[in-house]
């Protein structure tokens, strides 16, 4: 009985640092998640006004024209970019997203992959993977927006892939994010703007040259702090579970610890009532 008791305080002692720990992490994780849902609300009133002001200006002028609206007819393989965590402990935000790369993308595929997950995943798969961007740790890693938008522009305009995609969690809410497969180029006019037919100067299509740019960077850069904020939304829920599920085994645990000893005080206690008796 003595052992049993101290078998259980060992097991109480660990499972407690493994409360202290996921306790710790998922106030980390609530702390950038905050910080991170508010810079991706401030970028997207910014993102929202790029595509409406986009859409509008496509939408102007049915002879407006672009390499970036055609599809690459003469090739035959994809650019995959697909945005993953360095670190674990983020529930099933990675595996969602690798499931449905391997789904979509075919070994012919060249891929962009961003964070050490993804990399550890393709790592031994058939596909290209472009060097230059293994050091991905955060959309705030200065110049990485432009480097990829520079990448993803200047690649489709030598014709080298038919489509680029960008594989995502896409944000619904704190505890919903969807792993999504967004096509970025060739880009899609809207045609629901027909009646806006703005005064452009100097030109339409030399508007249009620069505006696809900015919007193109712009979504990228956007679908990328997504996948942030879900990557710490996901970190904190997990830790949260963590910690819950860490408080009721401590509980059980307890409650078993006290029988257990109360059960080694009452042995005990007829030990010593039967080695009396004896002596009597």
């Amino acid at each position: 009985m003595p052992q049993q008791v101290t078998n259980i305080k060992k097991r109480i002692a660990s499972i407690t640092g493994a409360y202290k720990i996921t306790s710790a992490m998922k106030l980390v994780s609530s702390v950038k998640l905050k910080k991170w849902r508010k810079i991706m609300l401030e970028n997207k009133e910014y993102s929202n006004e790029i595509v409406s002001l986009t859409s509008k200006v496509l939408s102007s002028d049915e002879n407006i024209t672009s390499p970036f609206f055609e599809v690459n007819k003469n090739v035959d393989k994809n650019l995959y970019i697909i945005v993953s965590s360095t670190l674990g402990l983020c529930g099933s935000y990675n595996n969602n997203m690798l499931r449905l790369a391997d789904a979509n993308i075919t070994p012919k595929d060249d891929v962009i992959v961003l964070g050490g997950k993804a990399i550890s995943h393709f790592i031994d798969k058939e596909n290209e993977i472009i060097p230059g961007f293994e050091e991905f740790k955060s959309i705030n890693d200065l110049g990485f927006d432009k480097k990829l938008s520079s990448f993803v522009e200047e690649n489709y305009l030598k014709g080298k892939y038919k489509e680029v995609h960008l594989i995502y969690s896409k944000y619904v809410n704190a505890l919903i994010f969807k792993a999504t497969d967004e096509i970025i180029l060739p880009i899609k006019k809207d045609d629901t703007q027909k009646d806006f037919y703005p005064l452009i100067e100097p030109s339409v299509q030399e508007i249009v040259d620069k505006l696809i740019l900015m919007y193109l960077s712009n979504s990228i850069k956007s679908m990328i702090l997504e996948s942030e904020v879900c990557e710490q939304a996901s970190r904190s829920n997990a830790m949260e579970s963590a910690t819950k599920n860490a408080e009721e085994l401590l509980s059980q645990l307890k409650i078993e610890f006290n029988k257990a000893r109360q059960g080694a005080i009452t042995q005990e206690i007829i030990e010593i009532v039967g080695a009396a008796n004896e002596n009597i």
